[in-house]
């Protein structure tokens, strides 16, 4: 999409969905975590909630924003925030992914009229333009909704 509203309803449209599978679970089923895999430890449903709070705010500061202002940022820059904190309290998710569309919003709202969609950055995938990265960053929140709703199942039958 090269559109900027396109892009941003779309971003609305898959938020609407990730919020809607946040709003029916308990404190409880946030903290839940799933067995181990491959001695690896599995996250929780609400680490994975803040996961994609902090990754839009991560995306749109550190890469999105300085290519559309025709800023490079470092090929060390890369779409991989650090790990989300265990044990978030539900209001505080909220107030996050609140606060990451409230700025995003009004990054679009206040969209340049020269905007730089010439330069890209790879940031640990393909190069993309600022635009491209927010296309981007829907799917990766439509990839975790398969995720959620494993966990959740999973979640219902353990607890």
């Amino acid at each position: 999409m090269s559109n900027p509203l396109a892009v941003l309803a779309h971003l609305e449209e898959v938020r609407e969905q990730t919020l809607h599978y946040l709003a029916g679970l308990t404190q409880q089923q946030l903290d839940w975590r799933p067995p181990q895999l491959d001695s690896k430890e599995a996250w929780s449903l609400g680490e994975i909630f803040m996961h994609l709070a902090i990754d839009e705010f991560y995306l749109r500061e550190l890469i999105a924003r300085p290519l559309l202002e025709g800023i490079k940022p470092p090929d060390e820059v890369c779409f991989l925030p650090p790990p989300p904190p265990y044990g978030t309290p539900k209001e505080v998710i909220l107030f996050w992914f609140e606060r990451a569309r409230l700025q995003t919003s009004r990054l679009f709202d206040d969209w340049p009229c020269d905007a730089n969609l010439r330069l890209k950055h790879e940031g640990g995938l393909h190069a993309m333009n600022g635009l491209e990265w927010f296309s981007g960053y829907v799917s990766h929140e439509v990839f975790h909704h398969q995720q959620i709703e494993q966990l959740i199942l999973q979640a219902n039958e353990e607890m």
